[in-house]
């Protein structure tokens, strides 16, 4: 037993402030994957739209090693491309859209999946060229 009573509340306290840590890590991780399963169930219903919205609020979840918003990414990505190959360049632009303004949602001293953000804003850019025309 520690008998520094300094000592001891500071590991107290740290220890209180990891538990804090890893309970809010693991609900954000929890909801993170809640949300990608209503993704995937709109994708599969056809309703894009809401799948869109569903995978950029997936993003929001970010959590440092999250799986979750790696797939979301992916899979906003393979939703514009199959958009773009069908012609439709609003559904497109609003896939690759979702990843930029998701993205900018989640940084704070970082910005995590800068290179992500930077080649759906290219594809964003391209895919509004072609709305133009």
């Amino acid at each position: 037993m520690i008998k520094n009573p300094v000592l001891r509340w500071t590991i107290t306290i740290i220890g209180v402030i990891f538990v804090l840590m890893a309970m809010f890590w693991a609900e954000t991780m929890h909801r993170a994957w809640r949300e990608f399963k209503e993704a995937e169930k709109s994708e599969k219903a056809g309703d894009m739209p809401m799948a869109i919205l569903w995978y950029g609020t997936v993003i929001s979840f970010y959590t440092p090693c999250s799986p979750w918003v790696n797939k979301s990414i992916s899979k906003l990505f393979e939703i514009g491309k199959n958009a773009e190959e069908k012609g439709d360049y609003k559904l497109a632009k609003d896939a690759y859209d979702e990843i930029v303004h998701r993205i900018y949602s989640i940084r704070s001293f970082y910005t995590p999946h800068k290179d992500k953000q930077t080649k759906a804003k290219a594809l964003s850019d391209a895919v509004k060229q072609k709305i133009k025309t």
